[in-house]
C-alpha cells in the first residue's frame, strides 16, 4: 500500500500529530534545514498514526504511539528528522519502531514483548504477526535486591545499565567494522506501575535504555525488576536489536548476547520487520 500524496497530508494534521504523541526532550536534533527536509519530517510525523497494534487478537483497542527520541545519524546516509516510537501495554513497552527516510521510507519494527500474540495493521491489512517473543529476561548477577522506593529503584538502574557496554559489529561477516555504541544517559521510557499492576503482579519497576550511533538508537536494553511467587525480588534485563547490523553486548566485560545480521527483514512472522514505503513528493 503506497503512502498517501503530501497534498493530503497537511501542516495541520501533522501538527496534531505532534501533539498527540509523547516527545523527548534529550538528545533532540535540531529541526529540519530544508523544504524537503520540512517535507519529510511531516511524512514521518504522520505516518505513525497509519499503523494500529494490538497487544492479541482479542484486543478491544489498539496501543496509542508514543515518540520516545527523535534521532540522526550522521554516518549512515545522513539520516535526520528520524524518530523512535514505543507502543505501551499495560504500563510497559510492547513494541518499537524506527521511522526514518533513507532512498524508501523505513518503519524498523521490533517486538518488545515477553510472548508471542502481537498485531500490526496498515488499513485493514495485517502487516506484522511476531510468532514468537521478541525478548529473552535474564537475571543481572550480582544485582542488589531492588528497592522499595520508585527513585531508590530508578538510582538502581542506572548504576546497573552502566554495568552494561553494546557493540554494533555490522554487515560484514569478518566483523571488520566494529562500533562501541554510547549508552545514552537518560532512559528512553519508565514503566507506568499503576497501569501494570492488574496485568504484571509480578512486575516492579522498570525501563528502557538505548545504546545508539548518533542518536541513533541501535540497541535497547530493558531492565525490570521482578518478585515472582516462588523466587526472592531480582532485577532481569533483556536485550533488543534497532538495526539489521549484526550486534554484541556485555555484561561487566563477558559476552552476554549477540545476533548476526538480520538478513530476512520482511517476514511478518519475525520479531523484527522493516516496511518499507515511497516518500511522496
Amino acid at each position: 500500500m503506497k503512502l498517501r500524496s503530501t497534498s493530503m497530508i497537511s501542516v495541520a494534521f501533522a501538527a496534531t500529530v505532534c501533539l498527540a504523541l509523547r516527545i523527548s526532550s534529550g538528545d533532540e536534533p535540531g529541526a529540519p534545514e530544508t523544504e524537503r527536509d520540512n517535507r519529510v519530517q511531516i511524512v514521518i510525523d504522520a505516518c505513525v498514526e497509519r499503523y494500529r497494534l494490538l497487544p492479541a487478537s482479542d484486543a478491544q483497542r489498539p496501543l496509542d504511539p508514543q515518540v520516545a527520541i527523535r534521532w540522526r545519524n550522521p554516518t549512515r546516509g545522513g539520516q535526520a528528522n528520524a524518530i523512535l516510537v514505543l507502543w505501551v501495554h499495560d504500563g510497559r513497552p510492547a513494541a518499537a519502531a524506527s521511522v526514518f527516510a533513507l532512498g524508501q521510507l523505513c518503519h524498523e519494527f521490533v517486538s518488545l514483548s515477553r510472548t508471542a500474540g502481537l498485531l500490526a495493521y496498515e488499513g485493514n491489512e495485517l502487516v506484522w504477526s511476531p510468532s514468537a517473543a521478541g525478548l529473552q529476561f535474564q537475571d543481572v548477577t550480582d544485582a542488589p535486591t531492588p528497592a522499595e522506593s520508585p527513585v531508590a529503584r530508578l538510582r538502581q538502574m542506572k548504576g546497573l545499565v552502566r554495568r552494561f557496554s553494546a557493540t554494533l559489529t555490522g554487515w560484514k561477516s569478518s566483523e571488520s567494522r566494529r562500533e562501541e555504541l554510547r549508552l545514552l544517559p537518560q532512559q528512553l521510557y519508565r514503566y507506568d506501575m499503576k497501569a501494570a499492576e492488574s496485568t504484571h503482579p509480578e512486575l516492579r519497576d522498570g525501563a528502557m535504555f538505548a545504546f545508539v550511533q548518533g542518536t541513533d538508537p541501535e540497541v535497547m536494553l530493558l531492565l525490570e525488576a521482578v518478585a515472582e511467587r516462588d523466587r526472592p525480588p531480582r532485577w532481569q534485563y533483556a536485550f533488543a536489536r534497532a538495526t539489521s547490523g549484526g550486534l554484541e553486548a556485555q555484561l561487566d566485560g563477558k559476552l552476554v548476547w549477540k545476533v548476526e545480521q538480520l538478513l530476512d527483514d520482511k517476514s511478518s512472522t519475525n520479531p523484527q520487520i522493516v516496511l518499507r514505503r515511497v516518500i511522496p513528493e
